[in-house]
């Protein structure tokens, strides 16, 4: 069966020999920023799903978040949901996929075994830029932003108060300062 883990995995063991940094990537890190990279830029251009992937690990990078992939994708504002178990609270994340109250499943194939062809190709998208990005093989197009929002559909109250790095498309990406 074609599972997202499996593309990822054959994906790393394919882009091995050109570890020309000798950077060691975790697989569950990877697996982590390739699903942020999907499910925030999905749609976007490969530049787009890059600046994505280059501001997680900003943020890793930042004093201010936790100091790994994971950590920073899933950190969350969480309570206690009726069966005690710990949930984040919808719509307060530091990327709205995690708790915007969806399914986060990445879908490859339907029930039949055939692919989704946008789906798969979105994923390989993720998981190509997200390993270049771990390794350090690309330019940051955002210029060391740890922020950025749909500039045609919010209007976040950080948007006016950190520096904005860089505009691509129809996104703004911010540094945060403190």
């Amino acid at each position: 069966m074609l599972t997202v883990k499996a593309v990822l995995l054959s994906m790393m063991v394919s882009y091995a020999p050109y570890n020309i940094n000798g950077v060691a990537i975790d697989n569950e890190q990877a697996m982590c920023l390739a699903m942020n990279v999907y499910h925030e830029a999905k749609g976007e251009t490969l530049a787009g799903k890059s600046a994505v992937a280059h501001v997680t690990l900003n943020r890793v990078a930042h004093k201010k978040y936790p100091s790994n992939t994971s950590d920073v994708i899933f950190e969350a504002k969480t309570r206690i949901n009726w069966k005690g178990n710990v949930v984040p609270v919808r719509d307060r994340c530091q990327f709205s996929w995690y708790c915007d109250g969806k399914a986060d499943d990445i879908q490859l194939v339907y029930q039949n075994g055939k692919v989704i062809k946008h789906n798969m190709i979105a994923w390989k998208q993720s998981v190509q830029v997200s390993l270049l990005a771990m390794k350090g093989m690309t330019i940051d197009p955002t210029s060391g932003a740890t922020h950025y929002y749909n500039h045609n559909i919010a209007q976040p109250n950080w948007g006016a108060v950190y520096p904005v790095k860089a505009v691509l498309s129809n996104h703004t990406f911010n540094y945060r300062t403190d």
